[in-house]
């Protein structure tokens, strides 16, 4: 297991600035520490002290000594690019440390769908999630800060969704998420979280605004 994290800038290299570090900056790190412990190379301790670090740290320098020991992350090769998931007639719900495909569609036929991205693995760019609900219903969580962009249509149902940004979190400027597809007597929500392991018990999504 490894202990405390060194002081040096070798690893994964995030700047050598003393700027805020952006939210962007805090989830790659988090994501190479999650990634990490699932490979047993932290200790239980270890994992949650770094991570409450990340989310403390002052400089993208501090962040850097975070993951300074540990091999450059990998997560953009772990990201598919094409991805389905389909409900007829039943109950589809998805949360944890999962990596959303470049392009995503959900079909949503006299089911429910709900996917709860607050702690997945986003590529750079663009992801694009496409909608076809029917008598159905979809919710949608994605992280504090990660722009969205929805051009979703509804007939006799809702698509709900409002601003990009979250009032209060830094908006991420490398990733961006593209909603679109249609509700037909339909329900689809898109709401914002923070990660699941910061969450109070009483916390649940809220719509973007």
């Amino acid at each position: 297991m490894t202990g405390s994290a060194p002081t040096s800038l070798s690893g994964a290299q995030l700047s050598t600035s003393s700027a805020l570090p952006a939210l962007s900056a805090r989830e790659r790190v988090v994501d190479l520490l999650q990634l990490r412990f699932a490979d047993d190379c932290l200790s239980l301790d270890e994992f949650e002290r770094r991570v409450a670090v990340a989310y403390q740290a002052k400089t993208v320098g501090e962040l850097d000594s975070l993951v300074a020991d540990l091999a450059p992350a990998t997560v953009q090769a772990t990201v598919p690019e094409h991805g389905r998931i389909v409900t007829i007639l039943s109950n589809n719900e998805r949360n944890g440390a999962m990596p959303v495909p470049r392009r995503l569609e959900i079909v949503a036929v006299l089911g429910n769908v709900e996917l709860d991205m607050s702690d997945a693995t986003f590529a750079s760019g663009v992801t694009e999630i496409e909608i076809s609900a029917v008598l159905g219903n979809v919710e949608i969580t994605v992280p504090f800060g990660i722009r969205v962009e929805s051009a979703g249509n509804a007939f006799l149902g809702n698509f709900d969704y409002k601003a990009a940004n979250i009032i209060g979190y830094e908006g991420d400027a490398e990733r961006v998420v593209r909603i679109t597809g249609h509700a037909v007597f339909s329900s689809v929500e898109i709401g914002a979280a923070p990660s699941r392991s910061l969450r109070r018990p009483d916390d649940a999504p809220r719509r973007l605004s």
